[in-house]
């Protein structure tokens, strides 16, 4: 390992704090909306916060690389440590509904592989965090650090679906219903997405998109394992930060362990 474990996670839990500060300052609007060349929006708020990144992590933690959605972006080499980001995980819904945001973070050791992970909603005042091995914990309205127990792994008709709340064709709900989950149990989701697996309300995760950035999903990685779900590529291979996809990948799952591979042998006969 190359340094401390709390020391990482001190510095994420703490710029954690300084993200959520510039978007709660922010909420009501005032800055600027860019488009990208993907034609995803970003704001100044996701630029600004990609800038306090950039200036703090040489000088608290120097030598690790910094690999986030706004940061300039580099080759992977998987021989360095890097904190992995999405300095503003839900712009759109911090642009129109000033809900539904998040910031994520990530820690990658190049002998450990992801050994942290943060989810922090600073508009509920709700963060969730986890250290590889050391259980997931939350801290929520100002108070200190909780054990998350993990949720208890109901009957399969009984599981929740997340269906993406931005996503409006019948795909997702059509796949769902294939797997035996009930209309009343598929729930649209934004960023809170992982807070609402701690909750034990949500189960499944399906995103069937050959490829997602990676700041989109491993902030939440180890808090989920550490839950007992699984995190892995639709053929059931680990998702590992600086290795692409599996050749042919169909998608990604977040599931409770027990039910991986039986939803994945269903989900790909239905999607063939």
């Amino acid at each position: 390992m190359l340094m401390n474990k709390e020391r990482i996670l001190t510095y994420m839990k703490q710029s954690a704090r300084k993200a959520g500060a510039l978007m709660m300052a922010n909420l009501s609007g005032g800055y600027q909306v860019y488009t990208k060349p993907d034609r995803s929006r970003v704001t100044d708020v996701d630029l600004a916060i990609s800038d306090m990144l950039q200036q703090t992590l040489p000088k608290a933690l120097p030598g690790v690389a910094l690999y986030s959605e706004e940061s300039p972006k580099r080759t992977i080499d998987r021989g360095k440590a890097y904190l992995i980001a999405d300095e503003l995980d839900g712009t759109s819904y911090f642009i129109d509904y000033q809900k539904g945001f998040s910031h994520q973070a990530a820690f990658y050791d190049p002998s450990e592989g992801l050994v942290a992970g943060l989810v922090y909603h600073p508009d509920i005042e709700v963060m969730l965090y986890a250290v590889k091995g050391g259980g997931a914990y939350w801290e929520r309205g100002g108070s200190g650090a909780e054990r998350i127990p993990a949720p208890v792994v109901k009957a399969r008709h009984d599981l929740c679906f997340a269906h993406p709340m931005r996503y409006r064709g019948d795909k997702y709900r059509g796949l769902y219903l294939a797997l035996g989950g009930r209309e009343e149990n598929i729930l649209r989701t934004d960023a809170r997405r992982t807070l609402l697996m701690a909750e034990g309300k949500l189960d499944v995760n399906i995103f069937l998109s050959p490829r997602i950035p990676y700041w989109d999903l491993l902030g939440e990685k180890v808090i989920v394992e550490e839950l007992g779900y699984s995190h892995s590529y639709l053929d059931g291979s680990p998702v590992q930060f600086g290795i692409d996809p599996p050749a042919g990948n169909k998608g990604y799952l977040i599931c409770p362990a027990t039910y991986k591979g039986a939803l994945i042998k269903e989900t790909h006969a239905h999607i063939s």
